[in-house]
């Protein structure tokens, strides 16, 4: 059965190749660039994005990919990069693709910093083609019905509408047909990037011609050059292919109530064809014109007469009604009265009270007196939003566009609104509420420590859980406490380090020491990750206590350990500073800790080359690779150390000489609280001839002495034995006895008694094959390394 640091571990794998997986497999592209501009990594999704292959582009520079009109603005990111600004830069641009098509996408740009410099940049780009033309169609759109609804005046309509059409349709050229009834036949009301000579050849057609035929069938064609017999007569396609040089075509017939209205004729000359997209979003278009260039045209003709006002506003298809201050209602359209369930007969002369409109919003808003407010300030009532009611008791959203009917006299008798239904456009608000509420309500009941910072750390909100894992009531933490008042004093410059220099991207994580409201340090593993919500940026915070984690990680470690030493605590040799100090110091640096040597012995006095092993020369001069005797500066490095680091002060008999013996003491009684706060372990050696007996006393109280652990313990020899196997291990062998000691020079009996206690301890597997004996390392001595 697995323990829990082996089942961490295996979590921490796993957790890891799901990340790579991720990122390989993402649906954004990823691309990693040097300071010379070479691309040096790209994931799939910008492999297939790009339409180069993997090969090419790793031999590209990235503004190959990207528009020229765009190299100014990368060019002040990277001068900003090589200035300093190592923050992540978020901005739109073009991709240009291997066929040269262009795409818009959204890029998240953060630097890769090695060693505190600009290393590489990596770009996140995510496709947004997608939304910028939804984006880019509902703009239109809303902009179309604004225009249309205001104008009254077809060939201002019909210039709205070709602007519509060019700006989402992904054409360059072509006008809108009108059917004319008294010639039965369709005109070329307007046309843009078109020569005269071919506008005069197709300015209008009879209900005989080819072209006429297919307007009539209802149905949009799109045709290239290639099908161009089949739809034009020789001369119109003459024009076409050698005049106008126009490579595919449109024609998208538009009507009202079954009744042919006119037609888009669309062309490009850049396109072979025009893209489904394209397709569909002019089909929706035509669809949407038919009632309002129906609305229109009916309005120019029959404006002088109320039955022809009557017709326009029966044929949009919006509510139209007119009410008075009252909120009585002087008339409404059919569409309108259907719209809300209702005959027309059962709503004119009625008050809006009474059938459509609420005394009460759903939200709680109180409409009672909004018909008198509208005729009491029409000016602040141009467009409105409220909650009305149906018939059937269904309430939905409009979106009013109010106008003031004066008489004669220019006395305000009536408003007239102009109404569209909403219900769905507020529907999606209410979910993107809902959606917050939802999170607030996950953040309150999470099991983990969640505290919500601006961008100076200060604490803006915390959930549940933080006032019982950091011991603050909820009110001292929102009250002006920020993350570095929760940080033990040892950790503070390191945090802040952390934090306002390494903190650059989305998220950090790393390892600490917070301090609770009852005053105990205790380790944790926080995490940093910077959110943006509703263009407000905070910092999401989430501390997790490690104490248990970090026993039971020590606990196993020391399972192999000579001698008896535990983190937090200063410890006192007598022996010669190579000899016992040292063997203590050597084993707590081959089980993971960070070594620091401070000593007035030469380097070479210690044989420690180990990576994670440093050495620094006792001097009062200063220099590379040397500490101050003076004991403040001295005190000042030794605390700059973070936890679980190891470190051997050599010489105390030295310091003593330079400082004095009160200095000194008072000194490791100094060290011993910055251990203690920092679960660190100090050895320091003396030469016990040097001091008389009550100093001596003195020391060794505020220090613990270097002791043996039971006799089972092993020590050095037996991670040595650890080490060796794993190295052999990597590469397909199992050591035999004897080879263990030929390499490690120890006799057989001294080999078979280490292997015996590794194996009980289940750290290693023992084949044997007659009197052969070989030896695996297992899992859980791998996780032990």
């Amino acid at each position: 059965m697995k323990s829990a640091n082996e089942k961490i571990d295996t979590n921490y794998e796993l957790v890891k190749g799901y990340y790579t997986l991720a990122i390989e497999n993402a649906t954004d592209m990823i691309f990693i660039h040097d300071n010379e501009g070479k691309i040096t990594y790209i994931n799939e999704t910008g492999i297939k994005e790009s339409g180069y292959s993997k090969e090419a582009l790793l031999k590209m520079n990235p503004l190959q990919l990207v528009p020229p009109e765009y190299y100014s603005k990368l060019a002040e990111f990277q001068l900003r990069r090589l200035n300093g600004d190592m923050g992540v830069f978020h901005y739109e641009m073009e991709f240009t693709r291997k066929n040269g098509e262009r795409i818009p996408v959204r890029v998240s740009s953060s630097p890769i910093l090695k060693d505190d410099k600009l290393d590489k940049v990596i770009h996140v780009m995510r496709n947004i083609s997608d939304a910028k033309k939804i984006e880019k169609l509902i703009i239109s759109q809303l902009e179309l019905n604004s225009k249309l609804a205001k104008t009254s005046d077809i060939e201002m309509a019909l210039e709205a509408v070709l602007d519509t059409a060019f700006n989402i349709g992904n054409v360059d050229c072509g006008g809108i047909y009108i059917y004319d009834q008294s010639i039965n036949g369709y005109i070329l009301k307007t046309h843009r990037n078109l020569s005269k000579e071919y506008v005069d050849a197709a300015h209008n057609f009879d209900n005989d011609s080819k072209y006429a035929k297919i307007i009539d069938n209802s149905r949009p064609i799109f045709v290239n050059y290639r099908e161009y017999p089949d739809v034009f007569n020789e001369k119109n396609l003459d024009l076409l292919l050698n005049k106008e040089k126009i490579i595919s075509v449109a024609l998208i017939p538009f009507s009202y109530h079954n009744k042919p209205v006119g037609a888009l004729s669309l062309g490009s000359h850049s396109m072979d064809e025009i893209s489904d997209p394209s397709k569909n979003i002019l089909i929706i278009l035509a669809q949407k014109i038919g009632g309002v260039i129906s609305r229109i045209i009916t309005e120019e003709n029959l404006r002088a007469s109320e039955t022809k006002y009557r017709e326009i506003v029966e044929s949009a298809n919006s509510i139209i009604l007119m009410f008075d201050s009252k909120g009585k209602i002087l008339s409404i359209n059919e569409y309108g009265a259907s719209f809300f369930g209702y005959g027309k007969e059962e709503l004119v002369g009625k008050n809006a009270y009474e059938t459509i409109t609420p005394k009460i919003e759903s939200t709680g808003r109180i409409l009672k007196d909004l018909t008198n407010d509208i005729h009491s300030n029409p000016k602040d009532y141009e467009t409105h939003i409220n909650e009305n009611l149906k018939k059937n008791g269904e309430r939905v959203w409009v979106h009013w566009s109010n106008k003031p009917i004066y008489d004669d006299n220019g006395n305000l008798n009536a408003i007239l609104s102009i109404g569209n239904d909403i219900t769905d456009k507020k529907s999606l608000e209410e979910k993107i509420q809902y959606s917050e509420t939802k999170f607030k309500v996950l953040f309150e009941n999470a099991h983990e420590s969640i505290l919500i910072l601006n961008n100076d750390f200060l604490i803006e909100d915390v959930n549940k859980t933080t006032p019982k894992v950091l011991g603050y009531p909820k009110e001292k933490l929102l009250s002006n406490m920020n993350i570095f008042d929760l940080t033990s004093p040892l950790e503070m410059e390191r945090l802040k380090h952390l934090l306002f220099r390494e903190f650059s991207g989305d998220n950090i994580s790393f390892e600490t020491y917070f301090v609770s409201g009852s005053g105990k340090a205790f380790p944790v593993n926080v995490s940093f990750s910077r959110i943006k919500v509703k263009d407000v940026k905070s910092i999401i915070c989430i501390p997790r206590d490690i104490s248990e984690q970090r026993k039971k990680e020590d606990d196993l470690r020391k399972q192999l350990l000579k001698y008896d030493l535990g983190g937090g605590y200063v410890y006192l040799s007598k022996e010669p500073s190579t000899s016992v100090p040292f063997e203590a110091f050597k084993e707590l640096v081959d089980i993971g800790y960070e070594g620091v040597i401070i000593s007035r012995e030469e380097k070479d006095s210690f044989n420690c080359e180990r990576p994670n092993c440093d050495y620094y020369w006792i001097s009062k001069r200063g220099g590379a690779k040397t500490v101050s005797t003076d004991l403040m500066k001295l005190k000042d490095f030794i605390s700059s150390f973070s936890n679980r680091t190891i470190i051997f002060l050599d010489s105390i008999d030295f310091l003593i000489s330079n400082n004095g013996f009160n200095e000194v003491y008072k000194f490791i009684c100094g060290l011993r609280e910055l251990t203690y706060l920092g679960k660190n372990v100090i050895i320091t050696s003396i030469d016990k001839n040097s001091l008389d007996e009550k100093q001596l006393k003195l020391l060794e109280k505020e220090t613990k002495p270097i002791l043996l652990k039971s006799s089972d313990s092993v020590g050095h020899k037996t991670i040595g034995i650890l080490h060796y196997l794993l190295n052999q291990n990597k590469v397909g062998t199992n050591p035999s006895f004897s080879s263990i000691g030929k390499e490690l020079g120890m006799t057989r009996p001294t080999v078979r008694k280490n292997v015996k206690y590794l194996e009980s301890k289940k750290y290693v597997i023992v084949h044997r094959n007659g009197r052969n004996k070989n030896v695996e390392l297992t899992e859980k001595g791998k996780k032990l390394l």
